[in-house]
């Protein structure tokens, strides 16, 4: 179950980072049910529409997490200037999306800082 401390949501350089934090190591269904209202708020509410998912303390994830990435970006996809990004993905979690060919569709990144400082620029 998650509570109010699993997702920190914070701005940086314009950028929404959303941090999954270690009590969602594994983003399992009923996680991601419960967080997703929450991510697409977020990713709804961005201004400006830059938003970057923090996954350093995540595992694990399956298909539920992968459709709400894809509703937060095609939200973002949507604006004029909207921006998205991924960083601190696992070993297991890049392979997923590379299998899947996401990883061609989305701005992976090794890591905040320097995510921040790619999506800031544009």
């Amino acid at each position: 179950m998650t509570d109010d401390t699993s997702i920190q949501i914070t701005v940086e350089n314009d950028i929404t980072v959303v941090t999954f934090g270690p009590a969602l190591k594994h983003l399992d269904d009923t996680a991601v049910i419960e967080c997703q209202d929450l991510l697409l708020a977020t990713a709804q509410d961005a201004s400006p529409p830059h938003v970057l998912f923090d996954l350093t303390n995540v595992h694990l994830f399956g298909s539920t997490f992968i459709e709400v990435i894809f509703r937060v970006w095609h939200r973002l996809n949507a604006e004029p200037d909207g921006r998205f990004g991924i960083c601190g993905l696992s070993d297991y979690c890049l392979e997923v999306l590379k299998i899947t060919h996401l990883d061609q569709l989305w701005n992976i990144y090794p890591s905040s800082s320097e995510a921040v400082a790619q999506l800031a620029e544009g």
